[in-house]
């Protein structure tokens, strides 16, 4: 996903990738790119739904004009549970009456293979575009539980042959792969760019106008339904997500680019909307996408403070008991490991990978990349060698000074949305250097 911002959220998604259990629902259905008999109508109904409304173009009678010969709808595919569908998905569908053919062009298709990972991290992840049949690919999106939209366009006879025509080629084993980006180059966009080369730049015309978002409110909307994917995205992007855009790359969400096409209008004679009709195809049994990202900036202010009080009161009783000394070292072992790696990760997404969205990170004062040596110290300090808890004591006081310096930087640094994050890690820190400052009064001798 070049230089460029990463799915966006781009490292985030490693966390879906660590995990996957499948494709899921970004990963078309087999090829089939001859139809079933008998030829499906341009309404494609789904078991267990409601019949969608009857499509807007007559069937042809006797004496009546001949309908046109593409009729060419934009796909939009609501949520899913997995990462990996958590924003969404598009998708083209193209029905020939005259070659008699219902398939769905799908820019989101790739394959999980071992080097996975290591093509993301190098901004080297493909992905290609496939086609399918539309009954079995509607079909699968129905049983992810995935809600199922329908835009018909209203496009001209030579536009929407043009439409074709490219996708056909753009199809083609040399032609399909292209270099993911999360925000710049995915399945919506590439939809978004399809529409607009053949409108004569309407579509982008209709988006020249100020975002609702930036590009991480967008993200930590759509995200804020699980709570760590939410984190992740949260950490990773800098502070390119935080800069001003518009509606034009707010569309790669296809959400966004659904409401673009609403409101795109087209100039050759007569002058039109580009949307014709919309219909739902499938309505998921699942809540809404939230219409702004949440502010959580309370609770996450709670939660560190809780942490270091917790910490605080270990380090006070870890004078007198034993189990709360081990306690206290354990926790400090995993604590800080884990946020010396988020810091080590997040410094080398910054110098060694090629996504922008993760540049210049602050949150990497926040985790530390040395409180790694946490996860050993930690262990010391279970122990009570006074050589590891006073090693560790200065461990989470420089932490600690990296946080503060986070704050202090704010209104001088580029602008970046983790005020929520200081707000965690300050009190975090905090506790765990006071405690440490309480327990090197009495630390038994080092050995």
């Amino acid at each position: 996903m070049t230089r460029s911002a990463g799915a966006a959220l781009a490292l985030a998604l490693l966390a879906a990738v660590v995990t996957p259990r499948r494709a899921a629902a970004q990963v078309a259905p087999p090829v089939a790119r001859t139809p079933a008999l008998p030829f499906q109508p341009p309404t494609v109904p789904l078991a267990g739904t409601a019949p969608p409304r009857a499509f807007p173009v007559p069937v042809q009678g006797a004496r009546a004009v001949p309908p046109p010969r593409y009729v060419i709808e934009v796909l939009t595919f609501g949520p899913g549970d997995h990462p990996f569908t958590r924003f969404g998905h598009d998708a083209i569908r193209v029905l020939d009456r005259l070659a008699q053919t219902d398939v769905v062009y799908n820019f989101g298709t790739f394959s999980i293979t071992p080097g996975l990972i290591s093509d993301f991290l190098r901004g080297r992840l493909r992905y290609w575009l496939s086609v399918s049949s539309t009954g079995p690919a509607l079909e699968e999106y129905r049983l992810e539980n995935r809600s199922i939209e329908a835009q018909g366009l209203a496009l001209s006879a030579g536009a929407a042959a043009e439409l074709v025509r490219r996708l056909q080629e753009n199809a083609l084993p040399q032609n399909r792969a292209y270099k993911y980006d999360y925000f710049r180059d995915n399945c919506a966009t590439r939809v978004r760019d399809a529409l607009d080369g053949v409108t004569g730049g309407a579509v982008r015309a209709a988006a020249a106008t100020p975002a609702a978002q930036t590009l991480r409110g967008q993200a930590l909307r759509m995200a804020a339904d699980d709570l760590p994917f939410y984190l992740a995205l949260s950490i990773v992007l800098g502070p390119a997500a935080d800069r001003p855009i518009d509606a034009w790359s707010e569309d790669f969400l296809p959400q966004m680019l659904q409401r673009t096409l609403r409101v795109t209008r087209l100039s050759d004679p007569p002058a039109r909307a580009l949307v014709a009709n919309e219909r739902v195809v499938f309505a998921a049994h699942r809540p809404l996408p939230r219409p702004a990202p949440p502010r959580w900036a309370g609770r996450f202010l709670a939660a560190g403070m809780a942490a270091g009080l917790m910490f605080f009161l270990l380090g006070a009783l870890a004078r007198r008991l034993v189990l709360a000394r081990v306690l206290l070292g354990a926790l400090l072992a995993i604590t800080g490991g884990a946020l010396g790696f988020l810091g080590s990760f997040l410094l080398g997404a910054w110098l060694f990978t090629p996504h922008a969205v993760v540049y210049r990170n602050q949150n990497v004062l926040l985790c530390a990349p040395f409180a790694l040596a946490l996860a050993v110290l930690g262990w010391g300090v279970a122990f009570g060698w006074a050589g590891a808890i006073r090693k560790a004591f200065f461990v989470t006081a420089a932490a600690l000074g990296l946080a503060a310096l986070a704050a202090l930087i704010k209104p001088l640094a580029a602008r970046q949305d983790n005020g929520a994050l200081i707000a965690f890690a300050l009190p975090l820190w905090l506790g765990l250097t006071g405690a440490l400052a309480k327990l090197r009064t009495r630390a038994a001798p080092s050995t």
